[in-house]
């Protein structure tokens, strides 16, 4: 009797949807998978039926995975201990499996599909992040004038999630993580900042324009794949999230440290309704991206 193969990704929302290519390669290696995370919603209504899927492991299950009688394929810190490639591709490393360029798959059943159907054509707007890295947020656009210019294409703006100072014209709702992906899918574009909530939009293909800062959207992203405008501004130290540093995530601006707006984070008004323009005139305006 062949052993289950266990996968292991614990924590952070985008990363670990990225972990679906290796779950699918693994499915069809072994005759049962069993994959730990704490988002596990990610993956409801998956195909897999030798997939299972767990928020937590049992004692036997642990003992077992120490003494390696299991094989336990752990991929907390995979890419954080090979910062210069694609996420994706570390993971694949360290799984075993052949690196390949894809986009993790999402399934959604009938009613996910319609349950924000009945909305006007809209945008997901999400630029809120809960880290307090500067590298990692967005600086130098008013928000209140894109969302009237939005307004002006007949595009309802939605929010995920609350806020606390909200910007006006902005309708806000708090979602499940299954309603987050249904808001994603049946919206006609996504504008927001690397996160988990851009990852689904990169993996349901819906039209985007993502902000990245220290990050190089290259190890996030696969060009030739991905339906998205990415705005970033130019640095002399252009990616210097991934160079390796005692932090454990990423490293203080060289430029203007903690406190400062780093020149990568800088955008103008002009430059985002410039490339919505762009994205608006390429995917129809208010017409619905269904994956």
């Amino acid at each position: 009797m062949r052993l289950p193969v266990y996968l292991i990704r614990r924590k952070a929302l985008g990363d670990v949807l990225w972990i679906e290519p290796v779950i699918r390669q693994l499915s069809k290696k072994h005759r049962k998978v069993i994959v730990y995370t704490k988002f596990n919603p990610l993956f409801e209504n998956y195909p897999a039926h030798n997939v299972i899927f767990k928020n937590k492991l049992n004692v036997v299950e642990k003992l077992l995975g120490w003494l390696k009688v299991f094989k336990f394929i752990l991929l907390d810190k995979a890419y954080e201990a090979r910062p210069q490639m694609h996420f994706l591709h570390a993971y694949q490393l360290e799984a075993g499996v052949p690196q390949k360029d894809e986009y993790p798959r999402l399934y959604l059943n009938d009613a996910e599909r319609k349950e924000f159907s009945h909305e006007k054509p809209y945008v997901v707007l999400h630029i809120n992040t809960p880290s307090e890295k500067n590298y990692r947020k967005v600086y130098g656009i008013n928000w209140e004038e894109v969302v009237a210019f939005l307004h002006s294409k007949n595009l309802q703006v939605i929010s995920p999630g609350s806020q606390i100072n909200p910007i006006p014209g902005v309708k806000y709702c708090n979602t499940s993580i299954r309603q987050l992906i249904a808001l994603i899918y049946n919206a006609s574009l996504f504008i927001g900042i690397d996160s988990g909530p851009s990852h689904i939009a990169a993996s349901l293909n819906i039209p985007s324009i993502l902000f990245f800062g220290s990050v190089n959207p290259a190890y996030r992203h696969f060009e030739k794949q991905h339906n998205a405008v990415i705005m970033q501004k130019p640095c002399v130290y252009a990616g210097c999230y991934h160079t390796p540093t005692k932090e454990l995530h990423g490293n203080t601006c060289k430029l203007v440290g903690n406190e400062g707006m780093p020149p990568c984070t800088f955008h103008t008004i002009k430059e985002l309704i410039d490339n919505l323009n762009k994205l608006i005139l390429k995917s129809g305006r208010g017409a619905i991206h269904n994956a």
